[in-house]
């Protein structure tokens, strides 16, 4: 194990001075993975219960007697918890609530994902960037000796400016991997949140007898602005 380490600390001693960006790099995404896996495994919810706390939400009909041992930890669970609040409020007004939540939601799920993207694109271009600049120490050397070297030496100055490539590529290709699936997990959420937030809508239309094509066209209400509206969860 500790022979392991010195090989990889003496590795990154001949790859050159881009090896630590890489290295540095290489820390923060595994951190973001880590904690990005840990949010995703906290907000797994299981549909058939959501759908059974919209039930006890829309039929109750004092919110305030709402459990809060109803509610998960969970997005598409504290969506619940909004609409549970707003369920006696206006319909137009429930739909605004949850269309806000709904975009803080996806914010929150989308967390750090921008900072993988950018470590996946920027990693095996400071690989190349170390390995061109090792190829230029390498090449300046056989100038300097006017074409006299060993052909070993030289062998050996481009096999160590590689290195950089190879480290920028190696951690490049497992980020894109975890970010596509962070990806898959963000869609899905968000199906479900637009899913459940529009079948909670839809039964207190019916509960409180408002129609949902007069609500949405009705444009006198404060709140009701076309942003919000095309930003229904």
């Amino acid at each position: 194990m500790i022979e392991t380490f010195l090989s990889g600390i003496e590795l990154m001693g001949k790859g050159g001075i881009m090896m630590y960006p890489i290295f540095l790099a290489s820390i923060i995404a595994f951190a973001i993975i880590i904690e990005r896996l840990i949010f995703f495994k906290k907000s797994k919810e299981n549909p058939d219960e959501i759908l059974k706390t919209i039930k006890a939400l829309v039929n109750n009909k004092n919110p305030r007697k709402v459990d809060s041992s109803q509610i998960n930890d969970g997005p598409v669970s504290r969506m619940l918890a909004v609409g549970a609040e707003a369920q006696k409020d206006p319909v137009w007004k429930l739909e605004e609530k949850l269309a806000i939540n709904g975009r803080e939601e996806i914010q929150g799920l989308r967390k750090n994902l921008r900072g993988l993207e950018v470590i996946a694109t920027i990693s095996p271009l400071m690989g190349l960037l170390g390995t061109v600049m090792g190829m230029v120490k390498a090449f300046n050397k056989v100038a300097q000796y006017k074409g006299q070297v060993d052909p070993s030496l030289l062998a050996g100055g481009i096999w160590e400016a590689l290195l950089t490539t190879a480290a920028g590529l190696a951690i490049a290709i497992p980020i894109v991997i975890m970010l596509n699936y962070f990806e898959r997990k963000v869609e899905s959420i968000t199906i479900l949140l637009e899913k459940y937030g529009q079948y909670m809508v839809h039964h207190l239309h019916d509960e409180q007898g408002e129609s949902p094509n007069e609500n949405s066209q009705s444009s006198s209400k404060p709140g009701n602005s076309p942003e919000l509206s095309e930003h229904r969860v």
